[in-house]
């Protein structure tokens, strides 16, 4: 009886069940491999290497199969595309952005000189380090030196760096902010390629753009309502209110939603990449600092941003929209604005929350008793209940003189908590890190998808340091 023969396969993977595809094959493997700036290896803890140690799946998926190949024929495998390249992507990518190296240098809590380095010939900085850099720029970090430009979104690079020199919306992004905003990207790319791995397909991802902004006969914001109402037949919420955006965007439409300090008066932005794989990931980046602080008024922004994220199309979003607190405020019945794309997401927010069939049916007696009733059944705030009455009675609404102090309650400030202050388990991690992209990221770890050394870089820790959160983090952020 003959033995079962020997595939390449085997030797690179390990012993693995036969009829299994290769894809499969890698992400049950328990083999690592290990890179550093130019060359991928295999893992060999007795030599202590000090390069990015990755898992079988993630070798494969980013280098292919005849990298492993030569990896194990020669010892090593060449991963570079072109001598120069990883310092000529870091450079380029850092002025597309209109980034200082002192700016990046600090975000990233290198030297300055590190980050020259990095950028020049003459580099002698580690793997970790022009990871990070990469990281922060919104580049592919697997892809540097692999893949020209790293996988470089140039639209996106040249939007944050339009937003950076040019006031819009009534906001001018400071340097740091671009970063942020650059950062962001790279978590909404990894967060929704380890979310896709898990599995299933977001229910995003069935929501098709909208590509009309009204006419004449019809403004941007019924169009607004119009969509509101699509959505919530699509996600059979009725006329009932919003328990939880937190949830309903995160969890149930799989959104990557991202929480960042940015300038006081930013609401949030929407943010959209292409992958390595040339796939658009949109994700939300909402501020922690200003209003935002007032459930209610999260709540708004999370729906303005998902307007935009499921319905415009790339000419409209134009990659990231911005939004001030002022400007989601608008009443999107009234005023003059020439931007029928932010009048159409403030409709379908206001909508969303509020449905106007059932907010009609709410409010009478017109009195400040009804409208604070308003507020605490849907979840809006005070400036929001009083245009929405007004517009949804078709302008026969008077606002009452005297309205009750009236506040989230304490089950709303919690179904909206992303428990990213005291309970999270990791200190290190930016606040832009934490919550779902956090719990995700130990998913994959504990799924083989990555190492606990890209996982550690993703959450900005020690290796040691994740390994004694993981389980917590799965725990707090639940699949």
């Amino acid at each position: 009886m003959s033995s079962k023969p020997v595939t390449i396969e085997d030797i690179i993977f390990g012993e693995h069940e036969p009829g299994l595809p290769i894809e499969e094959i890698a992400r049950r493997s328990a083999q690592k491999f290990v890179r550093g700036d130019t060359q991928m290896a295999f893992y060999e803890p007795k030599r202590s290497p000090t390069g990015h140690v990755l898992t079988a799946w993630e070798a494969y998926k980013t280098y292919g199969m005849d990298i492993l190949v030569e990896a194990l024929d020669y010892g090593s495998a060449i991963v570079l595309y072109d001598v120069g390249g990883i310092e000529s992507s870091l450079r380029n990518r850092r002025e597309r952005l209109g980034l200082s190296v002192r700016q990046v240098a600090r975000a990233v809590d290198l030297q300055k000189s590190e980050v020259e380095l990095a950028e020049s010939k003459s580099r002698d900085v580690s793997i970790q380090s022009l990871e990070r850099i990469a990281f922060a720029l919104g580049l592919d970090e697997s892809l540097l030196a692999w893949r020209p430009a790293a996988g470089a979104d140039d639209q996106l690079a040249i939007r944050l760096k339009t937003l950076g020199t040019e006031r819009y919306g009534g906001v001018r992004l400071s340097e740091r902010a671009v970063l942020t905003l650059a950062e962001a990207a790279s978590i909404i790319r990894v967060q929704s390629q380890i979310q896709e791995s898990l599995g299933p397909e977001p229910l995003a991802s069935e929501f098709e753009p909208h590509h009309c902004y009204g006419s004449p006969d019809t403004p941007a914001w019924i169009l607004g309502y119009n969509l509101a109402d699509e959505a919530r037949a699509r996600l059979g919420l009725g006329n009932s209110p919003i328990q939880s955006m937190r949830s309903l965007v995160e969890e149930t439409l799989g959104i990557p939603v991202i929480q960042a300090q940015l300038p006081s008066r930013i609401a949030g932005a929407t943010v959209a990449v292409l992958d390595g794989d040339g796939r658009e990931r949109r994700g939300i980046v909402l501020n922690t600092a200003g209003q935002n602080e007032n459930v209610w008024v999260r709540r708004a922004t999370l729906a303005h941003e998902l307007g935009h994220l499921l319905y415009d199309p790339d000419d409209k979003l134009e990659k990231t929209r911005v939004d001030s607190y002022e400007a989601n405020a608008a009443n999107p019945e009234i005023g003059h604005s020439t931007d029928c794309v932010e009048q159409r997401a403030n409709a379908f927010a206001i909508a969303f929350l509020a449905p106007n069939d059932e907010a009609r049916r709410l409010a009478p007696p017109i009195s400040g008793e009804s409208v604070s009733s308003v507020m605490r059944h849907f979840g809006i705030s005070l400036t929001s209940a009083r245009f929405h009455l007004k517009n949804v009675n078709y302008g026969e609404f008077p606002a009452p003189d005297e309205i009750p102090e009236t506040w989230p309650s304490d089950e709303q400030r919690s179904a909206e908590d992303f428990a990213l202050g005291y309970y999270f388990p990791i200190s290190d991690t930016p606040i832009q890190r934490r919550g779902r992209f956090a719990g995700l990221v130990a998913a994959g770890y504990d799924n083989n998808l990555i190492s606990d050394h890209t996982a550690a870089a993703y959450l900005g820790c020690g290796v040691d340091e994740f390994a004694g959160a993981a389980e917590s983090l799965m725990g707090l952020y639940p699949l």
